[in-house]
């Protein structure tokens, strides 16, 4: 893992000027998180927002020939798109289990809906569970459900763990863990790592002449990372925050990090 330069200045201008240089292919696939990648991580879901200075660089970035654009989030497909407010990108929600493309066109990955009365009664059961701990939020999207405890008080955490992981159980679904958030899945095989996989090579992003860029921030995110890493190294790979041990190539501090980088890129790929 690289760590991009901390201080401001020349030399994570330089940086971003040599990560740009990686990314001059065409087709040019740029794929991001949404939350604490596009837009900072706030208390409440429904308050999270894409700023308008990232939004306008995106929103310029998908009408250059040859760039796509992909949007990568655990939110639901629509809540994503919702969030980041930028039409003609790609949207792929539910980590992986949905996409929308940019016609507003929606697929479910097959083996994902066959769960659909199991992930509606193990909302319908855990609601009333989860509204009863203070802090905590249970978020439905449907193909995946969301169990938030940023407002919860950490001595609550376990007791709230057990309870997700027991419901989900008796459903045959899995849970996996993200920043302050429970995650609740059907048992199969995909995440953000299949979906990057399926929807870049569907749109050209690994052929020879081809850049590919995916920016993330979460424990999500890390399936993404170590598919491009091994399977496409050329690809630039970044984590946001300082988490140790992620598989990305690159580490920017924060959301406006990632937002330098874009406008440098930006820049890159002005016609002439």
């Amino acid at each position: 893992m690289t760590r991009a330069p901390v201080a401001d200045g020349s030399p994570e201008r330089e940086l971003d000027r040599l990560i740009a240089a990686r990314l001059t292919g065409r087709p040019l696939v740029l794929s991001f998180d949404v939350d604490g990648t596009l837009a900072p991580i706030v208390a409440h879901p429904a308050l999270a927002r894409v700023p308008d200075a990232t939004r306008r660089i995106i929103a310029s970035l998908v009408t250059r020939p040859g760039v796509v654009v992909i949007i990568v989030s655990g939110r639901a497909a629509y809540d994503a798109r919702r969030v980041v407010g930028v039409e003609r990108v790609w949207t792929v929600g539910n980590h992986g289990a949905e996409v929308i493309d940019p016609n507003g066109g929606a697929t479910v990955d097959a083996a994902v809906s066959r769960y659909a009365q199991a992930m509606a009664r193990t909302a319908q059961t855990l609601e009333p569970m989860v509204a009863a701990i203070r802090g905590t939020l249970l978020e439905n999207k449907t193909w995946t459900l969301s169990v938030h405890y940023r407002a919860a008080d950490e001595r609550v955490v376990p007791r709230l763990r057990d309870i997700v992981e027991g419901v989900a159980a008796q459903h045959g679904l899995i849970v996996t863990e993200g920043k302050k958030v429970l995650e609740i899945r059907p048992p199969v095989g995909v995440n953000k790592g299949t979906a990057i996989s399926q929807l870049v090579g569907k749109l050209g992003g690994f052929s020879h002449a081809a850049s590919v860029l995916f920016a993330g921030d979460d424990i999500t995110d890390e399936d993404a990372f170590r598919f491009l890493r091994e399977h496409h190294p050329a690809a630039v790979t970044i984590c946001i925050g300082d988490r140790v041990g992620t598989a990305a190539e690159f580490t920017f501090r924060d959301t406006d990090r990632l937002r330098a980088l874009l406008e440098c890129v930006a820049c890159a790929t002005v016609e002439p």
